[in-house]
């Protein structure tokens, strides 16, 4: 591990992975700003104005009057307004790792090929279908919105709706790697190999804490093509122990 962190940091900060490493970084804020901009302040006002004047007339009280009293509660109020800076936040840092890491995703080609030419020269005896790595990332997808719906009710729960938010992202940033990675860097063979087993305990132990590093303002942005490069790494050694075993 230390020996592939060294590699990659003298990679990584070379000029031109700093400059690939700008576009998701741009883009991704570019994106979040517009959503900040069109959608969330408006979303955001209301609820902080109505949490402060107890004005819930966009509530219908015929239908839902205990949810008016309940809010209208300084306690609740307080409780509220906290989860909802705090999940808010939480949120925004999130999406914008999330669309870091698929603009960086377009970029990880480039950085497998540098990667494997330089230190492994790996012959690749097939290519991982495109219509395969397709179902796997909706199967995938669809499995990170079921997560996030099952953890929802428990966003409500102080403290512990920290931890739990994280869960379907974490799914979510770790598969999205493993697939993105594995299919630029591994043949057919090996790339389903490498589904079946997950991409190992190495791999989902580096991707948390990458994950974690990532949750660090403007971190998840910049350095996900550092994330990229030394996963494809870890992946080649890891093809290369079972090439030998067989």
């Amino acid at each position: 591990m230390i020996e592939i962190l060294n590699l990659c940091i003298n990679d990584f900060f070379k000029k031109k992975f700093i400059l690939l490493s700008i576009l998701p970084f741009i883009s991704s804020l570019l994106v979040i700003g517009l959503v900040l901009i069109f959608g969330a302040n408006e979303l955001f006002d209301l609820l902080k104005q109505s949490l402060i004047s107890t004005d819930f007339s966009f509530i219908d009280k015929t239908k839902q009057g205990f949810l008016v009293s309940l809010l209208s509660s300084d306690i609740t109020r307080i409780l509220v307004m906290s989860i909802f800076y705090t999940l808010g936040g939480l949120l925004g840092i999130l999406l914008s790792v999330i669309i870091a890491a698929i603009i960086a995703g377009f970029l990880t080609p480039i950085v497998t090929k540098f990667v494997d030419q330089k230190y492994y020269n790996t012959k690749l005896k097939s290519q991982v279908g495109s219509v395969r790595v397709i179902k796997i990332f909706l199967a995938v997808f669809f499995k990170f919105i079921l997560i996030l719906l099952i953890t929802i009710p428990f966003l409500f729960v102080p403290f512990l709706n920290l931890f739990i938010i994280n869960m379907p992202f974490f799914y979510l940033f770790y598969k999205f790697m493993l697939i993105d990675v594995a299919s630029n860097s591994l043949d057919e063979l090996s790339f389903e190999l490498m589904m079946r087993k997950d991409g190992g305990f190495e791999f989902k132990f580096v991707a948390l804490i990458f994950y974690t590093l990532s949750l660090i303002p403007f971190v998840g942005l910049f350095f996900q093509l550092f994330f990229v490069m030394f996963f494809t790494h870890l992946l080649l050694i890891k093809n290369q122990i079972y090439r030998n075993l067989q």
